[in-house]
Formats: C-alpha cells, structure tokens, sequence
C-alpha cells in the first residue's frame, strides 16, 4: 500500500476469496481458450486471407502466457488479502492491470474471424474491470477521479500496444519475401516506423498505469506518463492518417486512430499541474 492511501490492514476474507477466484480462472481458462479457440481462429483468418493470420500463432499464446502470469499474481494477492498484508494491495493492481491487458486483444481476432462471438476472453476481462475500481476505491482509498484517469492511462496502455501488434501484422505481410508481388520493403516502412515506438509507449503507459496507486515516486510516474503519451501521439496518427489516406486507394476509416485519441486525453490530464500534483500528492 502506498503511503499515500495510508491502508491499514484489515479483514481480507472477501477481496481475498475473489482475488483467488481470479486467479484460479486466469490460469485455467488461458489454457482452455487456446485449446478451444486457437485453431478454429487461424483456420478462419486463413481462409479469410486476412492480415493477421501471420501474427495470430505466435500473439493469441503469447496473450495467454501474460494472462497465466496474471492469474499466479491474483493468486499471491489472494494469499496475502487473508493474511492482512499491506503488499496484498500492492501485488492485486499490478494483478488487475496485467489480466486487463492480457485478456482484452484475444477477442478480437476471435471475433473478427467469427471463431467464437463475444470473444471468449471477456469472460476473464470484466470480473477484473468490475474488480479495479473496488480494488482502487474500496482497498486503496483513491478518490473516484483518480481511478477514472487509472482506468484512461490503462486504455491508451492497451490501445498503443494492439497498434503494435497491428502494426507488426500489417508490415510482415507487405515484406517482399512473404509477399512476392511486392517489389521492395516501400510499402511496410510506416509500419516498420510505428511498430517499436507503439510498443514503447505502451510500456510507458502500462508503468504508469501501475505507479499510479502504488508508485512512491509519483514525479517519475507523471514523467512517464507524459513520455508515454507523447510516444502514442506520434507514432499513433501518422499511422492513422497512413492507414486511411494512403494504404488504400480510397478513404478508409483506421481503428489506429483510437490509441492516438486516448494518448492524447492522458497527456492532457497530464500537462494539468494543479489537477496532477492534488492527485499524486507531488510539491514541487
């Protein structure tokens, strides 16, 4: 707990009972969803021919790998909820942060390809979106604002990395290699620009995320915030307007648009000394 929030331990039976529950469920259905569900998305996106069907082998396990880490994290936390240890607090948001990124990108292919509508992955990604803000607000004493401005970093965390990940699918399908009838690298090289940089920035945004509730250095969370936020800018909207004006032969909306958008709400909320210094408590 931070010192901040000032959360003395107390009965933990409940929030302990659930943080098991999560736990228990994030480990046990990421190995279901990839038996259930991994084959029959690559055979739809295949058949399909869309751009994904490269990435999506090596991604969706890769998610479910994060989404296992998740789960043993919910589990520690669970272990300590009942035995009113102050780091149960601690080890619960980065739990609750982890699953919401892992559980989250899943359902897209999944429904894209029309493998399994709604994605299968929502039912591990709203117990733990309902869980954040009891977690924040119940356990950790944060103020409503607070938790709102949590749960927007954590969107533009999520939404800069599926840029990444788009980005990484839409670049090695135009490598000449893989692709024949292109004649050099000239149509991947947006792609291969905003790819790392999407990447970073959601690190950034995943950091702050966390440091927000439990981070003791609250000007480096604020730094990393806004370094994270300007990174989604502007690897976010040149690939944006990339994909709609000039990918395409005609105008075409791009969902790469929405992680640039949130980067660009978190960094204004960011910039805002007063509001940012009475939320993290900074004097400066």
């Amino acid at each position: 707990m931070t010192e901040e929030t000032k959360n003395k331990p107390r009965s933990g039976g409940g929030i302990g009972l659930v943080a098991i529950v999560l736990g228990v469920a994030g480990v046990f259905l990421s190995y279901l969803f990839i038996y259930l569900y991994l084959g029959p998305i690559l055979i739809a996106e295949t058949d399909a021919a869309r751009e994904c069907r490269l990435v999506a082998p090596f991604m969706i396990p890769a998610f479910a790998c994060v989404g296992i880490v998740g789960g043993i994290f919910w589990l520690a936390a669970g272990v300590g909820f009942f035995q009113k240890k102050e780091w149960a607090y601690r080890l619960g948001i980065v739990a609750v942060v982890i699953n919401l990124f892992a559980n989250f990108w899943p359902n897209i292919p999944a429904m894209e390809s029309r493998a399994a509508v709604p994605g299968p992955w929502f039912l591990l990604f709203v117990p733990n979106f309902l869980v954040y803000f009891y977690l924040v607000g119940r356990r950790g004493h944060e103020s409503g604002m607070k938790a709102l401005v949590g749960l927007i970093v954590g969107m533009a965390f999520i939404l800069t990395f599926i840029n990444g990940i788009a980005a990484t699918t839409r670049m090695v399908n135009r490598l000449a290699e893989i692709n024949p009838t292109l004649p050099d690298y000239s149509p991947a090289f947006m792609y291969m620009l905003t790819m790392p940089t999407n990447m970073l920035a959601s690190f950034l945004l995943g950091y702050t995320t966390i440091g927000l509730f439990i981070g003791k250095r609250k000007d480096i969370v604020r730094m990393t915030g806004l370094t994270g936020a300007f990174l989604g800018i502007s690897a976010g909207f040149p690939l944006a307007f990339y994909s709609m004006f000039f990918a395409h032969t005609s105008f075409g909306f791009s969902m790469f648009i929405l992680g640039p958008i949130v980067s660009l709400l978190v960094a204004v909320i960011f910039l805002s000394s007063k509001t940012m210094n009475k939320m993290l408590r900074i004097t400066e």
